[in-house]
């Protein structure tokens, strides 16, 4: 039975020995992350500062950005109208044109049809000879 006793108190030895190398490790990188950062929240408050610093440069330049073409867009469509302006404008003068120039040679036309007509119901009632 003394074996049987033995093979207790060595495991428990084994098993002490594990955690308390577990525990060391742990310790020892919990002191090495300290030495590293001794202030770890003063350096996430700085990086956060950084990064909102160039957040807001980079909105800032995406805005003035945005802004220009916007502007150069306002710029445009309004060339753009003022050329569809002078374009109709010019449309409706060629129209008024041709209108009034097919106006009179309708106007022609039917005259000279209507004189025809006449002429021919006058030849017609006129006596053959």
């Amino acid at each position: 039975m003394a074996r049987g006793k033995r093979k207790p108190s060595a495991a428990v030895n084994r098993a002490a020995e594990a955690v308390g190398h577990a525990l060391g490790s742990v310790a020892g990188t919990v002191d090495s992350l300290q030495a590293q950062h001794p202030h770890p929240v003063d350096e996430a408050r700085e990086a956060l500062a950084a990064g909102q610093e160039t957040l807001s440069d980079v909105a800032s330049k995406v805005g003035t950005r945005a802004a220009a073409i916007i502007k150069k867009a306002k710029a445009v469509v309004r060339q753009t109208k003022k050329v569809a302006t002078r374009v109709r404008r010019k449309k409706r003068l060629a129209i008024a044109r041709a209108t009034g120039t097919a106006r009179k040679v309708a106007k022609r036309a039917t005259k000279r049809v209507n004189h025809r007509q006449k002429a021919r119901g006058r030849s017609a009632r006129r006596p053959k000879r």
